[in-house]
């Protein structure tokens, strides 16, 4: 009976969804000349982070970019924990276009990659 027990746990975790792609969390407006946080997380289809994933991911930011990561440079890598990490950008001086992406390194298994545009210092009307 015990046993059974123990299967039917074992099965419930193998079938819990597993992430399939990575998704970046940067905030709605950012201002010139701040530090802000942006975020990356491993989720699955239908949206949940994946609290198993510790991949390794490289954040990078285009560099025609003003905006850089903390460090001054534009590209970091971070290690997932439980699903998710953060990173420190240093925004620019002028009104620009930003180009963030999210790249899976290794881990469990690949995750699908980001990229998306964000516009800093300026508001979209």
């Amino acid at each position: 009976m015990e046993e059974s027990k123990r299967d039917e746990a074992s099965v419930e975790k193998e079938a819990a969804p597993q992430a399939t792609r990575l998704m970046l969390f940067i905030p709605q407006s950012m201002k010139l000349l701040r530090e802000e946080t942006i975020s990356v997380k491993a989720l699955t289809d239908d949206g949940i982070v994946d609290t198993a994933r510790d991949d390794l991911v490289e954040l990078s930011i285009n560099k025609e970019s003003q905006t850089c990561f903390k460090n001054g440079e534009k590209a970091v890598k971070v290690q997932l924990n439980k699903g998710e990490a953060d990173a420190q950008i240093m925004t620019g001086s002028v009104m620009e276009t930003v180009i963030f992406r999210a790249t899976w390194i290794s881990g469990k298994s690949p995750l699908q990659s980001i990229v998306t545009n964000i516009l800093v210092g300026g508001l979209l009307i």
